[in-house]
């Protein structure tokens, strides 16, 4: 039985307290229809639609709330959730406090999801939840046979990222006590509990790695697929002339460092390429991911996979123009912070789709991108950029520091103001831009879909 994860949208998470807080002091309920996400250990169920139950129609009262759940869903609506394959999760609002269900839940929700279970022929997971006034939520599944299975956290991703959950809270190790002294205990033990995808382990993804591990992040998903060079000594972290000489991949090199450590983060090491089913279900399992790829298609396909699955996306970015004699004209680091109801990077001017076609083309059909090329219809590939390891270092600390600070607000302006955020070396100055807009049309279309995005779980984008 695969461990459960619930995600939001901010956005969607404000509509929600809207609506089960009216400002009454009466319980609420509404449903939460959630698009699937198979992961490789995990089921993510990702919320798609928000529906109120209608206050009138309710017998709500303080500390209870009846509502008229099969009135409210008729035949056509329940025969195209089941043929989208969705799961109905219901969810009450607590206004006086309290994350536990009572009695009454318990023997309601086996009676409700009795008839709901019956709805669909498969396994597919349904349950309730429970908000608090805060913002907390807690959920779980109820099995057809009245089995309740707590979900893992609960995840509302915008600006500001907000895991709810259970964290363990364990003795604190001497090299624990100085983050906790820094961020707090409960931030300490939410980095602990996290799982956390870092796609591309050399130049800055060694280095977010590296934060990643000395910050007691408790799991490590690393995705990559290539050989450790000679050339890649002078800026991948912990990678060394051994590696090398034994013709270690990437992804195992790190993997022993991080072990090294004796830290206790647990890492699951991927030697495949981004958009591989093996890499997409790993990644999915992921409460955060860090991109430090050099590719347009690499950033495209993961903010594509963020978006489907609502996970926050952090975007680490080196560019430096230098002559090969000396002479630098630009040597910029550069982090983004990606969220579905923000502005992507193709928004931004990260990346253009001649370059993802290009790249993708490269690799799939590699004559016809000669050809094509050679014709002057695509845009070149493949050409390798200066790097030096200071500059990484500045942009790998950006992220890893905006991560943070996303997750334990602390600054005195809002998250919204540091979307991206540029170090410009050449010019001494730094940047940063305001995310105030709304993600391309494209995005929106996959926003929330889940396994329902071809695009991510099969890479045949076509339009």
């Amino acid at each position: 039985m695969k461990i459960l994860t619930l995600a939001m949208t901010r956005r969607m998470h404000e509509l929600a307290s809207r609506y089960l807080f009216p400002g009454d002091g009466l319980e609420a309920a509404g449903v939460l229809i959630c698009n699937q996400g198979s992961g490789t250990h995990y089921q993510r169920l990702v919320v798609k639609e928000f529906v109120g139950l209608p206050h009138e129609l309710s017998d709500r009262r303080v500390g209870r709330v009846i509502w008229p759940f099969e009135a409210h869903f008729e035949p056509d609506a329940i025969t195209k959730i089941d043929r989208l394959g969705q799961s109905v999760i219901t969810i009450h609002s607590h206004p006086g406090g309290g994350n536990a269900f009572s009695e009454i839940d318990d023997e309601n929700d086996r009676e409700l999801f009795g008839s709901v279970n019956a709805w669909f022929d498969d396994d597919r997971v349904n349950g309730a939840a429970i908000m608090l006034p805060d913002g907390s939520i807690v959920a779980r599944a109820i099995r057809e046979t009245g089995h309740f299975q707590h979900f893992r956290s609960v995840s509302v991703v915008g600006d500001n990222i907000s895991i709810f959950g259970e964290a363990e809270h364990k003795p604190l190790k001497d090299y624990e006590e100085k983050l906790s002294q820094t961020f707090g205990g409960g931030t300490l033990d939410r980095l602990r509990a996290m799982r956390i995808g870092v796609v591309g382990c050399s130049g800055t993804g060694s280095i977010i790695i590296e934060l990643l591990t000395r910050n007691c992040v408790g799991d490590l998903v690393i995705v990559d697929n290539d050989v450790l060079e000679e050339k890649n000594l002078n800026r991948v972290v912990n990678g060394t002339a051994m590696d090398v000489k034994a013709g270690r991949s990437k992804v195992e090199a790190i993997r022993g460092a991080i072990e090294r450590t004796g830290l206790g983060t647990k890492v699951h090491v991927h030697d495949a390429l981004t958009d591989s089913p093996e890499a997409v279900s790993a990644l999915v399992d992921c409460d955060v991911l860090f991109g430090c790829v050099d590719s347009a298609f690499g950033r495209y396909h993961l903010e594509c996979l963020a978006s489907a699955y609502l996970i926050p996306y952090f975007d680490v970015g080196v560019n430096i123009d230098a002559d090969g004699t000396g002479d630098i004209a630009a040597a910029d680091a550069v982090s983004h912070y990606i969220h579905p109801d923000g502005r992507d990077l193709w928004s931004r001017g990260a990346y253009d789709m001649d370059q993802v076609n290009a790249e993708n083309l490269r690799r799939t059909d590699p004559d016809y991108y000669l050809k094509q090329r050679a014709a002057g219809y695509l845009a070149a590939v493949g050409d390798e950029h200066p790097a030096v390891m200071s500059v990484n270092m500045q942009a790998a600390c950006m992220a890893f520091n905006d991560f943070i600070a996303r997750l334990h607000v602390f600054r005195f302006d809002r998250n919204r103001e540091f979307a991206t955020q540029r170090v410009r070396l050449v010019h001494g100055c730094f940047e940063c831009e305001t995310d105030d807009g709304e993600p391309h049309p494209f995005f929106k279309r996959y926003r929330g879909a889940g396994d329902g995005s071809l695009l991510v779980r099969n890479n045949i984008r076509r339009d």
